[in-house]
């Protein structure tokens, strides 16, 4: 049986409506644009009032349906996880795989990455099955890898309680981690030598953007993701380090960037960009503009590396600088994500997040579902697909593609 009780919400409207009624009633000599406009709010306030009704039998169904399995279900049940599952549920029937759940623990961990920190020892891994154990592709400049002497190259095969072996890459992996302070041994194979490291376990900056100085004045900067808060601050210090080497030219590795942040990539092409449109945002019923200042560095030629992992905001970064006519673009067709989205920060800590707005670049060419087309279109070698990350620079057909625009650009 459906209970008879009625929100506080409908019982407003119900009031709302009949007063309107009445007053429509009441004044049968009202001039025709009197009475269009009463009409008007009569039917709004019909429809709200249907909405409301619809709603409060959905409601009910979910109560019925909480209570029925809440009384009889005979296995044991976890309520967190049934309701974690309703609230993705929710997400999902949007039918915007861009829309997302966050449970309260999820959205911390989140948050974490948001503001650049992560508990760990510092290294950037990947995985292949050719490779017996992880490989580290980076290590982040001062974190306890570093210090303790791990190098960009070296493949861990064992911690102090777990050992490679094929199946177990997550395992390894989640060993690594661990409570601030406390320390982890890991064995790892450089040049085929097996060398044993310890480090202790602490709050590590994410290292987003790494700069190195190539011959020729050629400045490589790559991005892995805008999706930390001192992104900017990160991306303004590599560009001053490629200036007082002396380097002119420019190359932006923003392959395998799914994006993030809109403030910090906006702020990250204010310094690139000559005064004018960084980004239009079409939001419902309204569109805005984000503007760069005149100030902006001087440079011989850029080029931007991507592929089709470049993505939401790494796209936004390529596409400006090709409507700008700064930057050559080599590489592969990009992701084609081209929506912003809006959090909702939930009672118990979790999170909602939505699709709230398209953002276009410059040209206000939207390449959402399209990509953004490379001015060279360049592969990587068939034997690196799959191991980026581990494929020597030499080897990189895409970054010596750059490299051979920029020396040939006077």
């Amino acid at each position: 049986m459906f209970s008879k009780k009625v929100t506080p919400f409908t019982c407003i409207i119900i009031s709302m409506l009949v007063f309107i009624l009445t007053f429509v009633g009441v004044n049968a000599n009202r001039s025709v644009a009197e009475k269009a406009v009463l009409n008007q709010y009569r039917d709004y306030y019909s429809d709200h009032i249907k909405v409301a009704s619809d709603d409060q039998v959905n409601y009910q169904k979910l109560t019925e349906i909480l209570d029925f399995i809440d009384k009889n279900y005979v296995n044991e049940y976890d309520k967190a996880v049934l309701w974690d599952n309703v609230f993705r549920t929710i997400s999902f029937s949007l039918g915007d795989k861009y829309s997302f759940y966050f449970n309260k623990e999820e959205n911390a961990q989140q948050q974490s990455s948001a503001n650049g920190t992560f508990v760990g020892i510092g290294v950037r891994v990947t995985y292949h099955e050719s490779i017996n154990g992880i490989y580290i592709y980076g290590v982040v400049e001062g974190s306890p890898a570093y210090n303790a002497g791990i190098q960009k190259g070296d493949i861990i095969i064992a911690t102090d309680s777990v050992t490679f072996k094929d199946g177990n890459y997550r395992e390894l992996l989640n060993s690594i981690s661990g409570k601030v302070g406390s320390s982890v041994t890991l064995k790892v194979l450089r040049q085929g030598k097996e060398l044993s490291f310890t480090a202790n376990r602490a709050v590590v900056n994410n290292e987003n953007v790494l700069y190195q100085k190539l011959n020729d004045g050629i400045a490589y900067i790559c991005i892995y993701s805008f999706y930390d808060t001192t992104f900017a601050s990160q991306f303004t210090t590599a560009i001053s380090k490629a200036q007082a080497d002396g380097c002119t030219k420019y190359i932006f590795d923003l392959r395998n960037n799914s994006g993030g942040y809109l403030e910090q990539v906006c702020k990250s092409l204010d310094i690139l960009l000559p005064k004018g449109t960084i980004i239009n945002i079409v939001e419902a019923g309204k569109t805005s503009v984000i503007e760069s200042d005149e100030n902006c560095i001087t440079s011989q030629g850029m080029v931007v590396l991507c592929n089709g992992e470049t993505a939401s905001a790494a796209e936004l970064f390529t596409a400006a600088l090709r409507d700008y006519k700064l930057a050559k673009i080599v590489g592969e067709t990009t992701y084609g994500k081209g929506s912003m989205q809006t959090q909702l920060t939930l009672s118990d800590g979790g999170m909602f997040k939505i699709t709230t707005a398209y953002y276009n670049p410059p040209s206000n060419l939207s390449y959402d579902g399209i990509g953004v087309n490379p001015d060279y279109t360049v592969a990587i070698p068939k034997e690196w697909e799959g191991k980026f990350y581990i494929m020597p620079m030499e080897e990189d057909t895409q970054l010596n593609k750059a490299i051979s625009i920029l020396n040939s650009t006077n």
